[in-house]
């Protein structure tokens, strides 16, 4: 057995309690007030001044975390959640923040999760993503493995499947909780089939950088990692960084990644000089430790698969045997899904005979 040897994950998840709209939470960590603002489907920490954290609440499934950058004249979104219907719920939201227009919105990635809401956002606004992003947009999506394992139509549909022979089988004092996650899981399911991936219009290889009044915004490709075309958007001024899936706040989806690439790549991140993490998936992180220990997890895993692959092991005997104790805190997903297990290392056995 290939091991990984994990340590508890020290990525800190901040819970804010908030009462209403316009409620102020304090930062557990230090002490600070951070103003919050709730809408029926969103929750906006505002984590500088005009520029929030948005995270999913209420009956729709988001699917990923957003960033909303309120400048002088307009609005600046990163990211638009899993599915139309949730990116126009997003724009509504945005419209209890400011009456200024969306002007711009930032694909990090090109996955489903962070990019199928492109569709919802006005015409006329620039779409900002890395070249490759584009192009994988371009393709048909749908039929790509991470999609179908993980996202898709039919998927959802056994999920449905399963949750209501669970409300079934329930108490009664579980129904209602239950009967409510069902309700979300169906009008996402019926969302999905919406969806018409859009592209970026506007691309970046490197660097792109936005002046917007006093506000100085940068997007930067620092290499390849979570996918060939990764983008963190920077605010210098106010020290903020939202990584999407490059950084999360949970292990990363290894199934498109560039595994040779991905250590170097958080490596370059760190140059950055940032205070705050705002990442595609999870609470705000505030430790920057959190990319060595990301760093250090994709080594081992790296470095377990690479071995598997010189004994010639085939993908499935090496999806069984390499070890991920420790991680499962932090690698939610890998370690409850052997069959998403089974993408990434698949994935990794590609890079690996491609160099043969």
């Amino acid at each position: 057995m290939v091991r990984l040897h994990g340590l508890q994950t020290i990525a800190t998840v901040f819970i804010l309690a908030s009462f209403g709209c316009g409620a102020d939470s304090t930062d557990s960590t230090s002490g600070a007030v951070v103003s919050t603002e709730l809408s029926q489907t969103h929750h906006f920490e505002e984590v500088a001044p005009g520029v929030y954290f948005a995270t999913g609440r209420g009956p729709v499934n988001v699917g990923s975390n957003s960033m909303v950058v309120v400048n002088e004249d307009d609005v600046l979104v990163v990211d638009s959640h899993i599915t139309p219907d949730a990116a126009r719920q997003l724009i509504t939201s945005v419209a209890t923040l400011t009456n200024k227009p969306i002007r711009y919105l930032v694909n990090t990635h090109f996955h489903f999760d962070h990019a199928w809401g492109n569709q919802s956002f006005p015409k006329g606004i620039e779409i900002i993503g890395h070249e490759y992003s584009r192009q994988r947009l371009l393709e048909d999506v749908r039929q790509s493995e991470a999609y179908v394992v993980i996202g898709s139509e039919e998927y959802q549909k056994t999920q449905i499947a399963a949750l209501e022979t669970q409300i079934a089988e329930a108490k009664e004092e579980q129904k209602n909780s239950l009967e409510t996650q069902l309700t979300t899981l169906k009008r996402h399911t019926s969302a999905l089939g919406e969806a018409e991936p859009t592209p970026p219009n506007l691309t970046l290889i490197k660097r792109l950088t936005l002046h917007r009044g006093s506000r100085e915004i940068q997007m930067h490709h620092l290499g390849r990692g979570h996918t060939g075309g990764d983008v963190v958007v920077f605010l210098p001024v106010e020290k903020v960084v939202f990584t999407g899936d490059l950084l999360p706040a949970t292990a990363p989806y290894l199934g498109d990644s560039f595994m040779e690439d991905f250590v170097a790549t958080l490596e370059r991140l760190k140059n950055l000089d940032f205070e705050l993490i705002l990442p595609g998936h999870g609470s705000v992180i505030r430790d920057r430790g959190h990319i060595d220990y990301t760093q250090d997890y994709l080594r081992k895993y790296w470095k377990a698969v690479r071995t598997a692959h010189s004994k010639g092991w085939s993908i499935d005997k090496t999806v069984k045997f390499v070890d991920l104790t420790g991680y499962e805190n932090y690698a939610v997903l890998q370690t409850s899904r052997p069959e998403v297990r089974r993408l990434e290392i698949k994935r990794m056995y590609e890079i690996l005979d491609d160099k043969k």
